[in-house]
């Protein structure tokens, strides 16, 4: 686990707040560079794997290669150069659908976060992911942890509620190049 996000208490175990994990620390998000001084702003897309009808979230991954694992799919040829920022949270309270006992309190299904969620809307269909993502909105959350889909080792942080006093999400003005090597 990347020692610097604070997830992790004396026990092993995540800090906890009543039903939620509590979560600080250093993420990572990458966005045109154009929009580096906009990379708190929620997804530009209406919907997404955690979100739908607008609402607002914001996907950093808690290292910045897994980042760059977390887009690699959205990437296009001749897409504008990216860039790599550094953000600060403080204080999220989040549903880690990592946790057993926690998905369980909550009785959220974690296997639905790994369901792919385009080819369902390409059906038309609701995404199985939104119901997770609904469900710890509902109950309060400011976001979740997740882990990718194709390594299980990796994870990342939804936050639904970044901008509050409590989270305080803020850049540190520290960036990174994309991609982190030429290959």
């Amino acid at each position: 686990m990347d020692r610097r996000n604070m997830v992790h208490s004396g026990d092993g175990g995540l800090p906890t707040e009543g039903r939620f994990r509590m979560i600080a620390g250093r993420f990572y998000r990458i966005v045109p560079t154009a929009r580096r001084d906009q990379a708190l702003s929620p997804a530009l897309s209406p919907e997404g794997r955690f979100h739908h009808s607008g609402q607002p979230t914001l996907y950093v991954s808690s290292r910045p290669d897994w980042a760059e694992h977390a887009i690699q799919a959205y990437v296009k040829e001749g897409d504008p150069p990216r860039i790599i920022c550094e953000l600060e949270v403080a204080g999220a309270r989040v549903l880690d659908l990592r946790d057993a006992a926690q998905c369980a309190d909550w009785r959220a299904e974690p296997a639905l976060a790994a369901v792919p969620w385009l080819p369902e809307r390409a059906a038309g269909n609701a995404a199985s992911t939104w119901r997770v993502s609904d469900l710890a909105r509902q109950g309060g959350a400011d976001g979740m942890i997740y882990t990718a889909r194709s390594a299980p080792s990796r994870w990342h942080l939804v936050l639904f509620d970044w901008l509050s006093p409590r989270v305080g999400a803020r850049l540190t003005g520290r960036t990174l190049p994309y991609p982190l090597r030429a290959d």
